[in-house]
């Protein structure tokens, strides 16, 4: 069959070296392109955006120390005069601002000037005052601001002016002016792209080597369980996978080793289940062979001799029959073409009509069947003819393994919230060790190594039978036992109706 034109490329493309579906690929690009993502952002604000930023924070720098003058000046119950103007001269000296303060009655003026020891007023600094005051005027707000210049190459420097009316009860109100240098910043803007050109292709050098060393790091453990994978897929079940240095690969290491474990028991143990099988259809096939070839040389003509053997061709064929019968229901269930007719019955009633069957070894085998209900009606809803053969296999399971002490007991009881009845099936049987409790509902238990329980009898799939049943009717289902005391198997089902006698 045709392989996928799409897989076909990829093919090609892993043996021409250039993968781009791969994840260390991916990686490598995702990493790189990270890089220039990033360098063309820095670009962007350190070439086109950093003169505006300048600005508005310049802007709001100045605006901040405005509005710390004035609430000096109209809230300080005691105002120092000559401290505040060292502090107009301080900040003039440290951030190159020229400010001035007029009176709002003409009363009085203050200019930084007289306090700095550098800086210097702007030329035509009468001019902006006078812009100042009219624009406030004009505003009708407490505060105004315009920029001027910086337009053009041959242009001054960008000025910004600010003004504010600062009112106060407790000294005359005043104008608070400030004049400062919005200064071009092309040739910093110059030195800065030449720095970021640098920057940017050592960058994308350093985030192609480190993207090619992790994309290494992240692919290898993959790679490496992809490999192990195709072993596993080819049946060798001891491979071991390594997760590496990360939590979602390791976990899915430890997913993958324990589907190898899982995969290994279960083909040992479909070996060992065709093994069984095999041999369980054999011998029925063995014996009616040679029962038939007696009746065919030996005792044809003999009535009762050919009664007998022909007696012994029938008991095989039926075990032969419920052998597959056995393996076919289990099929089926696991399979979901087993239809579970559910209705509601009283399943007490159902369970001792399952072991009037029995009561016939009572007699000729001396076993001993108690039988204890739950003190009234108690009605499920499931199955019914299922749910008889999962007390069947138990029942019969029971007896199997019953020794000397041949009492089995059937026990029912309605939980004490009344929303579920637990039945169980007990023998005094061989019991069942503590390690292989868990293992007995396993369809190919009859193949296991089981040692104690390799008891002669049966198909093997009982216990199997009952799991996928009970499964499916929503019971909870497990087994109490003891190696040389016995075996308690219980389940329990939901109620639809509980009528106490």
């Amino acid at each position: 069959m045709a392989e996928p034109k799409e897989r076909t490329n990829q093919k090609k493309n892993k043996e021409q070296g250039r993968d781009w579906k791969s994840i260390r690929t991916r990686l490598l690009l995702a990493f790189l392109l990270f890089a220039m993502i990033l360098m063309a952002g820095l670009w962007v604000l350190q070439t086109v955006f950093l003169q505006s930023y300048y600005e508005m924070a310049t802007e709001r720098k100045v605006s901040a120390m405005l509005t710390n003058i004035s609430s000096i000046y109209a809230n300080t119950q005691r105002l120092d005069i000559n401290e505040f103007c060292d502090t107009l001269g301080t900040l003039s000296n440290d951030n190159d601002i020229f400010f001035y303060v007029e009176a709002a009655d003409g009363s009085f003026t203050i200019n930084s000037l007289d306090f700095m020891s550098q800086g210097r007023f702007m030329t035509g600094g009468t001019n902006l005052l006078n812009a100042a005051r009219k624009a406030l005027e004009q505003s009708g707000l407490a505060t105004s601001s315009f920029t001027i210049g910086g337009s053009g190459k041959d242009s001054d420097d960008k000025i910004l002016v600010n003004a504010m009316l600062v009112e106060s009860k407790l000294r005359p109100d005043i104008y608070l002016y400030s004049i400062s240098r919005l200064s071009p910043l092309d040739s910093a803007i110059s030195i800065l792209a030449s720095q970021l050109l640098l920057v940017t292709l050592a960058s994308i050098v350093i985030g192609a080597v480190l993207a090619t060393w992790y994309s290494k790091r992240v692919a290898r453990p993959i790679q490496d369980i992809r490999n192990k994978a195709k072993e596993l897929g080819e049946g060798n079940y001891d491979v071991q996978f390594e997760g590496g240095h990360y939590s979602e690969i390791q976990e899915l290491a430890d997913t993958l080793n324990n589907t190898a474990e899982d995969l290994k028991r279960s083909d040992a143990l479909q070996k060992d289940l065709m093994a069984n099988v095999s041999h369980d259809l054999r011998t029925p096939l063995t014996m009616i062979k040679s029962y038939a070839e007696l009746i065919r040389d030996i005792s044809g003509d003999d009535k009762e001799r050919r009664d007998e053997h022909l007696g012994v061709i029938v008991e095989e064929t039926d075990r032969l029959s419920e052998l597959v019968g056995d393996i076919l229901l289990l099929s089926r269930i696991q399979a979901g073409t087993e239809h579970m007719e559910k209705r509601e019955f009283e399943i007490q009633e159902s369970a001792a009509h399952v072991l009037a069957t029995y009561r016939v070894l009572e007699e000729n085998e001396d076993f001993i069947f108690n039988f204890n209900d739950a003190g009234g009606k108690v009605i499920v809803e499931g199955d019914e003819r299922k749910l008889q053969q999962v007390f069947s296999n138990l029942i019969s399971n029971a007896v199997r393994y019953s020794t000397e002490n041949r009492e089995i007991t059937i026990n029912f009881f309605v939980e004490a919230n009344g929303r579920r009845v637990r039945c169980e099936v007990c023998d005094k049987g061989i019991g069942i060790a503590e390690e292989d409790q868990e293992k007995i509902w396993n369809r190919y238990q009859k193949a296991s190594k089981q040692g104690a329980r390799a008891v002669s009898g049966g198909t093997g799939l009982g216990l199997s039978i009952a799991r996928e049943v009970l499964e499916h009717h929503d019971a909870e289902y497990g087994v109490e036992s003891k190696e040389g005391e016995g075996s308690c198997f219980w389940f329990t089902l939901p109620c639809k109706f509980i009528a106490k006698e």
